[in-house]
């Protein structure tokens, strides 16, 4: 009976001998959008901080799942472009980002594992699918306002169509480094978000007719909807019709950071335990 008890623990340990690296961890660093309000920049000046926890699941030394959850903030301000229509446009917005991710990683060695090929530090890239809301805001009289509620591009109006969703699915791709401190992990990455949605900035089409929709959605509405104060400055004027954004397009955002991670279960863990219980034997 004891040998046979023996036994089954032994085939269980061994079965598990090749048994995966569980990790959970923190994440940190800063985020930034590209739209309608930043179509070229990359690194620029409204990248914000965003942060986050992470749990991965190592299937062996190159394969890797990682659940990871994200906040942080995106923005943009025509007045800091280069652009001189941009700058005549004078929009802004503010979101605070929420995101929840389902990551693939593929190392490029074979990390962490002992002997003369395996190694202590990889290069590695990671695509998926996650989730994200960004609930875009504008900033009038000192108070931040929910752009979707407004519906400046006449959303809710007489032939404006629906209002658009903040709630969103994206796919996340990029590349990063990774590097072992025994039960410690560290990685960098820079990361790219690919949306269906050109609203994050709450800026896609055309000028909806600015007397029409402050009468239908409000004078705050108007506000914010035409910021370039062109039709004030120049009788006879009208934007109505002109392009806002760019409907062709869809907004873009990123994540880049650094995460520690602490290593809760490794493959030696139970290659010991296997080893101990045959010499037991």
């Amino acid at each position: 009976m004891q040998r046979g008890k023996t036994l089954l623990i032994l085939l269980i340990l061994a079965l598990g001998a090749r048994a995966q690296v569980n990790e959970i961890g923190i994440t940190g660093g800063y985020s930034y959008y590209i739209g309608d309000l930043n179509p070229t920049r990359h690194f620029p000046k409204d990248k914000k901080l965003a942060g986050g926890l992470l749990f991965r699941h190592n299937f062996n030394e190159r394969y890797a799942l990682r659940l990871q959850g994200l906040y942080g903030t995106l923005q943009a301000y025509d007045s800091n472009a280069r652009d001189s229509l941009q700058l005549v446009r004078d929009l802004h917005f503010k979101a605070k980002l929420i995101e929840a991710s389902l990551l693939f990683e593929i190392n490029f060695f074979k990390y962490r594992k002992k002997g003369k090929d395996g190694r202590k530090w990889t290069p590695f890239v990671f695509g998926g699918l996650a989730y994200f809301r960004a609930n875009p805001q504008a900033l009038y009289d000192d108070t931040w306002y929910d752009l979707v509620q407004l519906g400046t591009e006449g959303q809710g109006a007489t032939g404006g169509g629906e209002p658009y969703k903040v709630d969103h699915l994206c796919i996340p791709f990029g590349g990063g480094f990774k590097f072992n401190l025994g039960r410690i992990d560290i990685q960098a990455e820079w990361g790219l978000r690919r949306t269906w949605t050109d609203y994050i900035d709450d800026v896609s089409g055309v000028y909806y007719d600015n007397a029409r929709l402050a009468f239908e959605n409000g004078p705050l509405a108007a506000q914010l909807a035409d910021r370039s104060g062109l039709e004030d400055a120049l009788p006879g004027f009208s934007n109505t019709g002109r392009a806002r954004g760019d409907v062709n397009t869809r907004d873009w955002y990123v994540y880049s950071g650094i995460s520690i991670t602490y290593i809760i279960s490794r493959f030696s863990d139970c290659e010991e335990q296997y080893n101990w219980m045959k010499r037991r034997n």
